[in-house]
């Protein structure tokens, strides 16, 4: 009767096959996504527990001072650490103890911990002020200073912009 309408059909009952699969596929990695982050586990640990990246970094710019949680976070592809301690100063490492971020929650942080080409140009450019907080990035480091103002700096310490 129609010369093409069994060819639209096929072409049509294809087209929703594939649909179909597609939205199969979409759904099977949705899926998958959720399901390996519900297996995301955060643990409380021991300091010895932490790695000796992280071990050092602490006994260096934290002397004398005990966490007061120690908590590792174990994600499907990787691992990161946080310490806290009793002054409410918060020491973030990834998962082979490099520090990330120490975030002093407003308050100072040591001073140990600032880089020396960023502890140099805070001290000429903004004498009355102390860090409260830095995160270390591949892209380099942004500063938070007492006085609310954030800096951010390359990774070789130089620096960029006040980032307000």
């Amino acid at each position: 009767m129609f010369p093409n309408s069994g060819y639209t059909l096929v072409s049509e009952f294809k087209h929703t096959i594939m649909k179909t699969k597609l939205n199969l596929a979409t759904c099977l990695l949705v899926g998958l996504t959720f399901g390996l982050s519900a297996t995301a586990q955060k643990s409380v640990i021991t300091k010895a527990a932490l790695p000796t990246n992280a071990q050092t970094f602490l006994k260096t710019h934290f002397a004398g001072q005990e966490p007061t949680s120690i908590i590792e976070d174990k994600e499907t592809f990787s691992k990161d650490y946080k310490v806290r301690f009793a002054n409410n100063i918060e020491v973030e490492f990834d998962g082979k103890g490099n520090w990330e971020e120490v975030d002093g929650n407003h308050q100072t942080i040591p001073a140990t911990v600032i880089p020396k080409n960023i502890a140099t140009y805070i001290k000429t450019n903004f004498p009355n002020t102390t860090v409260t907080k830095i995160d270390k990035g591949t892209w380099g480091y942004e500063v938070d200073l007492s006085n609310g103002i954030e800096l951010e700096f390359n990774s070789k310490g130089n620096f960029l912009r006040i980032d307000n």
